[in-house]
């Protein structure tokens, strides 16, 4: 390690002391928090005169979709509902052997090391 670079890490915190204590800032406006927002609005006025938020009119107008036939509302609420279906993936696994002969004595020790605590 470089003096330069011993110095550096000496100096910056105690064991034990986080470089963050107050975690990541929060973001103050995101896509998501906007598009929730908006959808908790409760100006969407029905025929009987109630009124209802943004995101029950999404669902009303969804499910009559799916119930006119519109496929795609149809996939969207099963998906939504039920999950999407599980997808089987075959895979093919090759073992193969690899000639560690040509380790440095230092990558064989780093090697055992991370043997040993991979069986911790």
């Amino acid at each position: 390690m470089s003096e330069l670079s011993k110095e550096f890490t000496d100096n910056i915190w105690e064991p034990g002391q986080s470089g963050n204590p107050n975690g990541r800032p929060k973001k103050e406006y995101c896509l998501t928090d906007i598009l929730k927002a908006q959808g908790n609005l409760e100006d969407i006025e029905i025929k009987d005169g109630t009124k209802i938020t943004r995101k029950q009119a999404v669902a009303k107008k969804l499910w009559a979709l799916a119930m006119g036939g519109d496929v795609a509302a149809l996939k969207y609420l099963f998906d939504r509902i039920d999950g999407r279906p599980l997808q089987t993936i075959e895979a093919q696994v090759i073992k193969r052997q690899t000639d560690l002969s040509n380790l440095s004595k230092e990558d064989k020790k780093e090697l055992a090391r991370l043997s040993r605590k991979s069986k911790q």
